[in-house]
């Protein structure tokens, strides 16, 4: 069998040209279609396929959009066996996970046992009240172990209304183990629920009715609750979800500094904590607010002493908001004992357990280079330059440009090596049901349900030759975005799945190039730049903001700009007209290094807002002056989304210098941040 090597998304586009014209739509069928979607988008549903005198144009894949339209919507109220029928058919089909609560909805007492039983074996129920539906269907069928398991289960949920409880009491108390109320208490006071909580106090031993007494004061806020607090047993008193409650307890009153030495003071047994991810986020405020307030040294004791894991717990095998915790937390406490306190072997261990938890580029890159940084202060030059190594090796995100440059190079940018794809691949691919859905959706110019298609094709895709057949399809779409959508899944999520160890898949794709006029040619890099973090190249994105295409322009300030520069305003063309979008969003970028003289600082405000810019430097210190440095700078940016945007964008600026020949030297992402050293 022949193969071709796909060198770019240009082969497959080729390949793949006929997608957007081949499914054969008549005007009359498309103007049918597009209708019925408006319908079920102003919830004006109807059970009419098309009509008699219609039905010889009706598009099958389009009545299966159109029903999954209806289904996926909250004002529509179908019947289980609906969504169970249609799910089951069409388990590939997008937001499944709503679907899946939806249909968990419909669950009626009425719906037939061997139905449900039918539907959670492929679908495992979310909430606690289908997991009852669940438990009832199982007892139903004489599967009475597996009903009492999934009643556990139910009753350990998060999310448990009182008529559910009330419910799984009255059906399965029996199967309720003193364990299990214990269980249900600890996440109902640690969610502040205490409400819930105190439900459970007849069913909790002496000891325990006393320690949950004295939480529920204390996450009440009561005036007793030092006094309920007092009486709570000496062997539950050192629990992390009764320190953290009156740590919190202890803020609201006004006593923060006391709050502070209890946490800094505290160190729960390992494995000892309910909740990791909302520990560490407590650690982590606490932390961070007593850095703000000018005590680092206070700081890392609070952060450093979390303990939240056994020893040797694969941190990247944790749950991925436990894992952001984490590395959050282990990030600032190692960088304030690097560079606030002077202890960089005290620092080591925290940067190598954010690289532990991490499993993207953008986080291993991150910790190794702090590694790197840690161990050069500390005198281990050999240790250094292995962990810079590590991080050199994604020579497309800051902190591997950083760790490159340290180690006096320029960043590399390794692409992944072609994949071979076979004609009967392209076929394959093709025939699948969200691809003709979206050649369907394509035919009636409906870009907004084609982009929800897009999205769960690039989730679905496993191999390399998937990921290229689904970036392919960008060119004969008109949708750069969905190449740059494919490069960052598998830059992020795809690559811990999927391995891409030689390098960055996809890269023409994932780094797409306009075609812009020559005035436009010396702002080509932030233009680029901007854009890949802003819209992904999407020319008709939106924010909720209101943001407008390519460069992501509010209307006012396109206005205001367009004013300054001579150009007509226009606010239907920031989504029509992709240069205009960006000859008025560089202006503003220009504007904004004009008035700060700084990339870095002109980059936080196109994200912010110049008045934040400022607000940051009076926070920060002013980063065009000597003695602050500006990789500190950009991490003590107080908006995690600014923080994250300037290096982001910065990031993308070195990578489009390279493809455009105009990188200098081996530091070109310090020429971008003002600095006279690299690293």
């Amino acid at each position: 069998m022949s193969s071709v090597v796909v060198k770019s998304g240009l082969v497959v586009a080729a390949l793949l040209a006929p997608v957007a014209t081949q499914a054969q739509i008549s005007e009359a069928s498309a103007a049918l279609y597009k209708a019925r979607l408006a319908d079920n988008a102003a919830s004006r549903f109807s059970g009419m396929s098309a009509s008699p005198l219609t039905s010889a144009a009706a598009v099958p894949i389009l009545e299966t959009v159109v029903q999954w339209d209806r289904l996926r919507r909250e004002s529509y109220r179908g019947s289980f066996r609906e969504y169970s029928n249609f799910m089951l058919q069409h388990p590939d089909f997008p937001q499944n996970l709503l679907l899946r609560r939806l249909a968990e909805k419909a669950i009626t007492a009425d719906v037939p046992a061997l139905e449900r039983i039918r539907f959670f074996e492929r679908f495992p129920p979310l909430s606690a009240a289908a997991k009852l539906r669940l438990a009832e269907a199982q007892l139903a069928t004489g599967q009475r172990e597996a009903a009492n398991e999934t009643a556990r289960d139910a009753w350990d949920s998060a999310g448990l209304d009182i008529e559910t409880e009330r419910a799984l009491i009255e059906g399965f108390e029996a199967a309720l183990r003193p364990q299990d109320h214990l269980g249900r208490a600890e996440r109902l006071l640690w969610n502040g629920q205490i409400t819930a909580a105190g439900r459970l106090l007849p069913r909790l031993d002496m000891d325990r009715r006393l320690w949950l007494l004295a939480r529920i004061a204390l996450r009440g806020d009561s005036a007793d609750a030092p006094a309920r607090l007092g009486g709570v047993p000496a062997s539950l008193r050192r629990e992390a979800g009764l320190v953290r409650d009156e740590a919190l307890w202890l803020r609201k009153r006004g006593r923060l500094a006391e709050a502070n030495a209890l946490l800094a003071d505290f160190r729960p047994a390992p494995g000892g904590v309910f909740d990791p991810q909302q520990w560490l986020a407590t650690q982590l405020d606490f932390g961070r607010a007593a850095w703000r307030a000018g005590d680092p040294g206070r700081a890392y004791a609070i952060m450093a002493s979390h303990a939240s894991h056994v020893p040797g717990t694969d941190l990247a095998a944790r749950p991925l908001g436990e894992r952001q915790a984490l590395v959050e937390l282990e990030w600032l406490a190692g960088w304030l004992a690097l560079r606030k306190l002077g202890r960089p072997a005290d620092a080591a261990p925290h940067f190598r357990a954010v690289r532990a938890a991490a499993l993207t580029p953008v986080t291993q890159s991150r910790g190794d280079y702090w590694t790197g940084r840690a161990l050069a202060a500390a005198g281990d030059t050999n240790g250094a330059r292995q962990a810079y190594e590590q991080a050199a090796l994604h020579g497309d995100y800051f902190y591997g440009q950083l760790a490159a440059e340290a180690l006096g190079r320029a960043p590399q940018l390794r692409k992944a090596p072609p994949p071979l794809l076979a004609p009967d691949q392209v076929s394959t691919f093709r025939a699948e049901p969200l691809v003709r859905a979206l050649e369907a959706l394509t035919a009636l110019g409906d870009r907004e349900r084609q982009s929800i298609f897009l999205r769960t094709l690039v989730a679905k895709a496993e191999t390399p030759e998937e990921h290229a057949l689904v970036a392919g399809l960008a060119t004969p779409l008109n949708r750069l975005d969905l190449g740059v959508l494919v490069g960052k899944w598998l830059r992020g999520m795809g690559s811990a799945v999927v391995p891409y160890a030689d390098g960055i898949p996809l890269f023409e794709a994932s780094w797409p190039v306009l075609t812009l006029p020559d005035v436009l040619i010396p702002r080509r890099t932030i233009i680029h730049a901007i854009t890949r973090q802003e819209s992904q190249f999407d020319r008709t994105a939106r924010s909720p903001a209101n943001a407008r295409g390519l460069m992501q322009l509010l209307p006012t300030t396109a206005a205001e700009t367009a004013g300054k520069i001579g150009m007509p305003v226009s606010t239907e063309r920031l989504d029509t007209d992709p240069i205009y979008n960006v000859t008025l969003g560089s202006a503003y970028f220009s504007r904004m290094r004009e008035n700060f003289g700084s990339d870095v600082l002109a980059v936080a405000a196109y994200n912010a807002g110049p008045g934040n810019a400022r607000r940051f430097i009076t926070l920060n210190g002013d980063p065009r002056m000597p003695g602050v440095d500006m990789i500190d700078w950009i991490e003590s940016i107080p908006i995690s989304e600014t923080r994250n945007y300037v290096q982001r964008v910065l990031e993308n600026a070195v990578v489009y210098d390279q493809q455009f020949g105009t990188s200098q030297g081996n530091a070109p992402l310090s020429r971008w941040l003002g600095k006279s050293s690299p690293g």
